[in-house]
């Protein structure tokens, strides 16, 4: 049974591998042609304000690299559909041919034929996904590594979480091949659902993981409006006045328009602020919890594969054939 599930296989995993093979040879190019421009900037101190008449000429040939392979990185993020679609396909043909009933008039049970078929697709699918988050790990210390913790790429191609995003893609295409049995409308579900739960968990689900640290800072603080931050992901900013209000920008703009005369706009505002007893309130998530939030996000995606596949199960040996 094993052998015949492999040789069902065979052409798919070719291709895989190919794919594989070929994408693997890119990103570590890729990366070794950012290393190489960031190696050369950081060698001539460009990113602590030297003034080598070369920097110039060195951070623009790493920011241009850096921008030139992020397209790619883009693409990463569709790799779970391509290795679900891969591993799926010749059971999404057996369903939609019959020959599945063919196998359940044998010697070959369903519950045999399901766990074979099942297990053979989430088997590789753990391989492949071991594989490709310890491929993403290079890509992320080279190519992403000006990206902050909680940006999305950077958070998105961590190895947990990048692995519990395969085995989701693989059971998915599972549970919805057995239950629809049509190659091309399965894969198009897929693709949506795998779409569409990665936007609902990168929006509505990851900020709330955890509960944001709450501050408010003096208007004229140094902490104040103005201030970037590369240790948080900040979630929501805004005024307040003496009483608690939330008020928007527009108004505190308003209220604080320096006269067309006024010779220090900024020092004018500032005093506008403080005199109006406006202070700033922001929300948001230290990046020492990123780690955190990857393993929570990762529980989630392999919670649903888990579900995925109990159902794929449950259908193929408990529903009419």
């Amino acid at each position: 049974m094993n052998w015949l599930t492999w040789r069902l296989h065979r052409s798919e995993a070719a291709i895989g591998i190919l794919l594989f093979a070929g994408l693997l040879v890119i990103m570590f190019l890729a990366a070794q042609s950012v290393d190489a421009a960031y190696d050369a900037a950081r060698g001539g101190g460009c990113f602590n304000g030297s003034d080598d008449p070369l920097c110039g000429e060195r951070l623009g040939n790493y920011f241009e690299r850096v921008s030139r392979w992020a397209n790619l990185t883009t693409l990463l993020h569709g790799v779970p559909l391509v290795v679900a679609a891969l591993l799926t396909i010749p059971t999404l043909q057996e369903l939609e041919r019959g020959t599945h009933r063919l196998a359940w008039t044998q010697s070959i049970s369903r519950r045999r034929w399901s766990l074979s078929r099942g297990g053979f697709a989430a088997g590789i699918a753990v391989l492949v996904a071991a594989a490709w988050a310890a491929a993403a790990v290079g890509w992320r210390s080279s190519v992403l590594r000006d990206d902050g913790g909680f940006g999305r790429d950077t958070f998105e191609l961590s190895p947990a979480v990048l692995f519990a995003y395969v085995l989701f893609a693989v059971t998915l295409a599972l549970a919805a091949g057995v239950i629809i049995r049509r190659v091309i409308p399965v894969l198009a579900l897929v693709a949506v659902g795998f779409i569409g739960t990665r936007i609902g968990t990168t929006f509505a689900l990851r900020p709330r993981y955890r509960s944001p640290i709450e501050e408010t800072v003096a208007a004229a603080s140094d902490t104040g409006p103005f201030t970037a931050y590369e240790d948080r992901w900040v979630l929501d900013e805004s005024w307040l006045t003496g009483t608690g209000e939330r008020i928007p920008w527009e108004r505190v703009n308003t209220l604080c328009s320096p006269g067309v005369n006024e010779q220090d706009i900024e020092a004018y505002y500032q005093q506008c602020l403080v005199s109006n007893d406006l202070r700033y309130f922001r929300a948001y998530h230290p990046t020492d919890r990123v780690g955190q939030f990857q393993l929570i996000e990762a529980a989630i995606y392999l919670g649903l594969a888990a579900a995925l596949f109990a159902l794929a199960y449950w259908w193929l040996t408990r529903r009419p054939a």
